[in-house]
């Protein structure tokens, strides 16, 4: 007569609920890491954008300061470079030369 109340009938039924329960604990575990990870996840993106901003800058920055040195180097040691500038900038001639100049020619 007690044997039925030892052993449930609907264990199964409990069973399930019990894994469906462990799942959806699972699932808000997993929610709450992404919702948790990805505003670092962004940030980390955006750096990385930035960074990469930078770097072309400062190549840029190198292959000018490299440009300038170069020029400055030819005119503190290079006369002939020093009389092309001032022959071209300021018009400059020698005796008995004709200069000629041509305008460029007009974009399309």
């Amino acid at each position: 007569m007690y044997d039925d109340y030892d052993q449930p009938k609907d264990d199964w039924i409990r069973s399930l609920l019990n894994r469906i329960l462990y799942l959806l604990v699972f699932v808000a575990a997993f929610i709450l890491l992404i919702c948790w990870f990805l505003p670092l996840v962004k940030e980390q993106q955006r750096q990385q954008h930035a960074l990469q901003a930078l770097k072309q800058q400062v190549e840029q920055e190198k292959t000018n300061y490299n440009k300038l040195s170069k020029k400055l180097t030819l005119l503190q040691n290079d006369p002939a470079y020093t009389e092309l500038l001032a022959r071209d900038k300021l018009d400059l001639m020698k005796p008995g030369e004709t200069i000629f100049r041509m305008d460029p020619a007009p974009e399309r």
